[in-house]
């Protein structure tokens, strides 16, 4: 069984999806030119969703949009909602972001009433984008840190 470190070792040297190369069906890369787009696709998501523009988002989405998961109703429980992203990578048609979310929790939530708290929880957000838009959206959302910072006293 190999240690954490080494396949960490293994995925950094099996990794050439990730590098800006011309994009192929093996590889999975992303060219440059999509590297770029894409890099300002995502920014212009951050910048929407920090400014709490619906209609700058919803530009940002394909039609047919698939969204799996996600926190509804998150905008109005925490309508000063702001993302940060930590790390992005993208590789092929994907954008993959580590993020940061804050607000301040000021409508029902999860079955918790307004508590005026601010809370932080940390997201991975994978994104599939066709042309210049996000067509399809996975997320995996730290729930458990979330519901413990609206319930802790």
């Amino acid at each position: 069984m190999l240690d954490r470190r080494a396949l960490l070792m293994s995925a950094a040297i099996a990794g050439p999806a990730l590098t800006p190369m011309k994009a192929n069906a093996q590889s999975g890369a992303c060219a440059p030119e999509n590297l770029a787009a894409n890099a300002a696709l995502l920014d212009r998501y951050v910048a929407a969703v920090n400014a709490g523009d619906t209609a700058a988002l919803q530009a940002l989405f394909a039609k047919p949009y698939t969204q799996h998961g996600g926190l509804k109703g998150a905008r109005e429980a925490f309508p000063d909602w702001h993302v940060t992203v930590e790390d992005r990578i993208f590789g092929g048609d994907k954008i993959v972001a580590r993020n940061t979310w804050s607000g301040t929790h000021r409508g029902a939530f999860l079955g918790v009433a307004p508590t005026g708290k601010q809370i932080t929880i940390r997201t991975i957000d994978i994104w599939r984008v066709d042309g210049d838009k996000l067509a399809e959206h996975w997320d995996v959302i730290d729930l458990g840190a979330l519901e413990k910072q609206l319930r802790e006293s």
